[in-house]
């Protein structure tokens, strides 16, 4: 004899709400990610969105930082003639800083002077634009936006 196996509508239920459930999370497959230092001390780690606005960094000046540290993934794939520039407010390249070979993930980090960063601020307003570039990845992307604080008591906000 042949059983007949009904699905009751309780089954039914569960079975929609166990598939909304699987299909609902989304995995950042591929995706850029960056990491800015300054000096030694970790800023700013997220994943790249183009559809959001980038981090603020606020620098104190008279913290005396060296650098500012990017390593940059471009989904873990080797890439060559990475390129970190600042522009400003009107998006004027204000500088770039160039770096030859090829790197893979985060393993070869890129320094920038922060006095020479300083030093932009009075040509590029209040807050200047941080991007990343390579040949693979032209386009570019903005990675940060730096406000480098005048006053020490509008730092620590």
């Amino acid at each position: 004899m042949k059983k007949i196996i009904r699905f009751s509508w309780i089954n039914a239920l569960v079975g929609v709400v166990l598939c909304t459930i699987l299909f609902s999370f989304s995995s950042i497959t591929g995706a850029h990610s960056v990491q800015v230092y300054l000096d030694d001390k970790l800023m700013i780690d997220h994943y790249v969105d183009t559809r959001a606005d980038a981090p603020t960094l606020r620098v104190n000046p008279t913290e005396n930082h060296r650098d500012v540290i990017v390593k940059y993934s471009e989904c873990g794939r080797t890439v060559t003639g990475r390129t970190i520039t600042i522009k400003d407010d009107n998006n004027k390249v204000l500088k770039d800083w160039k770096f030859e070979g090829a790197a893979a993930g985060f393993e070869k980090p890129m320094a920038c002077s922060m006095k020479d960063i300083a030093a932009l601020q009075s040509k590029g307003g209040s807050a200047l634009k941080l991007y990343y570039s390579s040949n693979e990845f032209p386009e570019g992307q903005q990675i940060a936006k730096l406000i480098i604080e005048s006053d020490p008591k509008t730092a620590l906000k």
